[in-house]
């Protein structure tokens, strides 16, 4: 592991480090790497990945299918433990989380999947889904369960006159409020929110997506956005980072990593995104290839960070 120089500021600059103060951060990854054994070989899903998320923040993560990015969602969920490095959230390492405390930890931590119908319980009404992981927790009686599904049904815009209706019967935008309204039942810090959209028409994403930007602002939340949506996340993030092959390639403020993406893999993903409302930004004359070994983070700007490549 690299030596880390830590700046006045608490942020560490130097090789594959945390990007940003450890105070203040909701999610750290430090130095995570993720091996899966297969009869095939070792495969590494995540390589030498540091990055924190900050209370009341969205964090977008992108890339191609492969690049790592629902593995790191389990990593930091605490779903499954790194081969090296530490995950914390909330200042507790995961790692040494005994299984009774992790489950009271994950209430923290919600997530909102791509597929609304296959995350409900089809047999259960709108509001019974809802009520279940209360339930599943042992807070309150059935009566205070089923009045606290109706608030959040409410506060997601289903109509508390529908609670009783089963998830069948709502469109896929409304489904997706209602497993919304389940991910914050128990209250948490922070929603994990993996192709939230993706499965969802355009208008109806817009929909979703300012549903949740309203819940953040009002609750307080954190978010993570996984997307490969690039338009989504450049709406909807206020920082991204760009995964590539298990390995974060880039990290920047949502505006300076779109208007001015440095590393060749951005500029690719960006390059091929179909212009809608200003000129596309140039591909590399020459396809970027990774290269082979561990690279390091470097800042190339205040709060903008590129992993070293040879261009």
């Amino acid at each position: 592991m690299a030596d880390v120089t830590v700046r006045p500021d608490g942020a560490g600059s130097g090789p594959g480090t945390d990007t940003e103060p450890v105070d203040g951060r909701l999610i750290g990854v430090d130095h995570v790497d993720k091996v899966f054994s297969t009869r095939a070989g070792d495969v590494h899903a995540v390589r030498d990945v540091s990055l924190s998320v900050r209370r009341g923040e969205t964090l977008g993560l992108v890339g191609e299918s492969g690049s790592g990015k629902s593995t790191m969602a389990r990593l930091m969920m605490g779903l499954m433990a790194p081969t090296d490095g530490t995950v914390t959230f909330d200042g507790v390492d995961l790692s040494t989380v005994r299984h009774g405390d992790m489950r009271r930890l994950r209430a923290q931590m919600q997530m909102v999947f791509q597929n609304p119908y296959g995350s409900l319980l089809p047999h259960y009404s709108v509001s019974a889904n809802v009520a279940e992981p209360l339930r599943l927790h042992k807070r309150g009686d059935k009566r205070s369960r089923r009045q606290r599904a109706i608030e959040l049904l409410t506060m997601v815009g289903v109509n508390p006159r529908f609670a009783d209706h089963y998830p069948r019967q709502f469109s896929g935008g409304q489904q997706q409020r209602v497993a919304i309204a389940r991910a914050l039942a128990l209250e948490p810090k922070l929603l994990m929110c993996d192709e939230p959209t993706s499965s969802l028409d355009v208008s109806i994403q817009a929909q979703v997506l300012a549903l949740l930007d309203e819940l953040r602002a009002g609750l307080g939340l954190t978010l993570v956005f996984i997307s490969h949506n690039l338009a989504v996340v450049e709406r909807f993030a206020d920082r991204v980072a760009v995964m590539c092959l298990g390995q974060v390639v880039e990290i920047a403020p949502t505006e300076i990593l779109f208007d001015s993406p440095r590393h060749p893999y951005t500029q690719q993903l960006l390059a091929a995104v179909l212009p809608v409302s200003k000129d596309p930004l140039p591909a590399p004359a020459t396809p970027w290839q990774p290269e082979a070994g561990d690279l390091p983070l470097r800042e190339v700007a205040p709060g903008h960070y590129v992993r070293d490549c040879t261009t």
